[in-house]
């Protein structure tokens, strides 16, 4: 087991157990979930939360997944809009552009529209997609404070150059440098206190380096006690990754 590379690293892997991975919509790569395929029509709902620590993750395609307090994201390929809740507050109001900006000049090659949205303001592209506004929520369940702790993330590097595979904590903290990940090796980005683990393949890293980083990730799976069958791993090989991932990056290019 791997536990102790939280206080020693570099650590030498060994004695992997077996694995399953739930896998959401999508490619499936052996047994993992793959990175997404941007295909029309493009439907995708985001919910943007948090205050210290903000982040974004899918939540259902309805209005049932909005609340007043918070901003979200609906992806609809060529429209991205951006629906920002009456008590939503200051930094979720600014994160939630930037998250949109993002999906537009990363996923959509900078051709998207990106519609503003005030709470009650609902465009027709939203009605159409969603159906007639309901009455919303006040907030969620989950508090500010309580998403700030969920959104953390940190970055590990796993490679075999020195001659031993080896498992290296790079940051516990984000936003990361896009610089960190290196075309020949692979990475792991533990967002399991938020339901996900990120394996992210280099063009360049070896099979055996993306052998044992998938492996390593299902570990953390167990050694960090995340609910197992609401934890995915998300596989994301060079040039492919979602922008679930790329958020947790200072900038990308």
């Amino acid at each position: 087991m791997f536990l102790s590379v939280l206080k020693n690293v570099p650590l030498r892997i060994y004695g992997f157990s077996g694995f399953s991975i739930l896998s959401q919509e999508g490619g499936v790569e052996s047994g993992f979930k793959s990175a997404r395929s941007r295909i029309d029509p493009v439907k995708y709902l985001y919910q943007v939360k948090g205050k210290k620590n903000i982040r974004a993750r899918e939540v259902e395609f309805s209005w049932g997944s909005f609340n007043k307090g918070d901003c979200f994201i609906l992806d609809l390929g060529e429209n991205i809009v951006v629906w920002i809740g009456s008590k939503a507050n200051m930094f979720e109001r600014q994160k939630v552009r930037e998250i949109a900006m993002l999906i537009r000049d990363t996923e959509r090659n900078g051709k998207a529209h990106i519609i503003d949205v005030r709470e009650g303001e609902e465009p027709v592209e939203m009605v159409k997609a969603l159906g007639p506004v309901p009455a919303l929520k006040d907030s969620s369940t989950e508090e500010d404070s309580e998403a700030d702790i969920t959104n953390s993330a940190s970055l590990y590097k796993v490679s075999n150059a020195t001659g031993q595979m080896t498992l290296t904590k790079l940051c516990d903290k984000g936003p990361f440098g896009q610089e960190l990940l290196e075309k020949d090796d692979c990475f792991i980005l533990d967002n399991g206190s938020n339901g996900k683990i990120y394996v992210w393949k280099g063009n360049g890293a070896n099979a055996e380096e993306k052998r044992v980083a998938l492996k390593v990730a299902d570990e953390f799976i167990t050694e960090m006690n995340y609910p197992r069958m609401r934890t995915q791993v998300e596989i994301l090989p060079q040039g492919r990754e979602s922008v679930l991932f790329k958020q947790f990056f200072k900038s990308w290019s």
